[in-house]
């Protein structure tokens, strides 16, 4: 019993390690893809902006919804929070510091992997399983440049212009309730935003939504990957690559807020 314990123990660790071995690799391939200017050929550019298209361009109504109404609400809050613990002259810095550098990038990254991360993943297992990447292997087709590397630039580039509109959204819309509940002008307003507002924010944002653009592209095409050639494997690849993807959301998060604090 001890033996066999120890036996499975001493497989799974191994096999662990392989994994994250792996996925370390195809990171670093990917990354030195990015930075090889032989990579950006025409059909990548042209897989590039149909990828942008899918994932920054078409989800722009729904997200300028759901930013108006959260900035709204959420400002409106924090706010009255400031207002009932004394916290007037913090105002500023409060809603700086939570809208810029944590709620922005965090939601962005939400509502990205749930629309274009599941869809990546399905679409890369569905190919495996089809022999789809097989063929285009055979037909000397480098996989990295033409499916990968498009849609891991187009997640950085949606995640960090995205989060960027969300802030300015959510910033200007704080300003229905300053107007109404406190009875304070635009001008008031704008100058307590931008007398809070430091370059670090700014390099949380776009450090914090870089981390999280490549995440929600690499991990789905990575567990596409990894699907067993069979049709029943496609929402179980599906469903580990979710799970995996958030749980890095989460830890670029936690990670993110330990640094802020040192």
């Amino acid at each position: 019993m001890l033996v066999g314990f120890f036996e499975n123990l001493g497989e799974k660790s191994i096999n662990s390690l392989t994994s994250t071995l792996e996925v370390i690799k195809f990171t670093l391939i990917c990354l030195l893809h990015i930075f090889r200017p032989s990579s950006y050929n025409p059909a990548m550019k042209m897989v590039l902006m149909k990828q942008i298209y899918f994932t920054a361009i078409g989800i722009i109504p729904l997200f300028l919804l759901l930013a108006f109404m959260f900035g709204s609400v959420i400002i409106g809050v924090v706010i009255y929070l400031a207002t009932e613990y004394s916290l007037q002259e913090e105002i500023g810095s409060i809603i700086i510091t939570f809208v810029v550098d944590e709620f922005a990038p965090f939601f962005t990254a939400l509502l990205i992997s749930l629309r274009s991360g599941a869809a990546v993943n399905t679409e890369i297992a569905v190919m495996k399983v089809n022999k789809e990447l097989n063929t285009l292997q055979k037909y000397k087709i480098d996989l990295i440049d033409y499916l990968f590397l498009p849609r891991i630039i187009a997640g950085v580039m949606s995640v960090v212009s995205l989060s960027i509109l969300f802030a300015i959204i959510m910033l200007s819309s704080g300003f229905l309730f300053t107007f109404f509940y406190m009875n304070m002008d635009f001008a008031t307003y704008r100058y307590i935003l931008v007398s809070a507002i430091e370059l670090n924010d700014f390099l949380v944002l776009l450090i914090k939504s870089i981390a999280f653009g490549f995440v929600i592209m690499l991990i789905p095409i990575y567990s596409g990957l990894s699907t067993e050639y069979s049709n029943t494997a496609i929402p179980i690849s599906v469903l580990k690559g979710m799970v995996k993807l958030f749980v890095a959301i989460f830890f670029i998060e936690v990670s993110s807020l330990l640094i802020q604090s040192l």
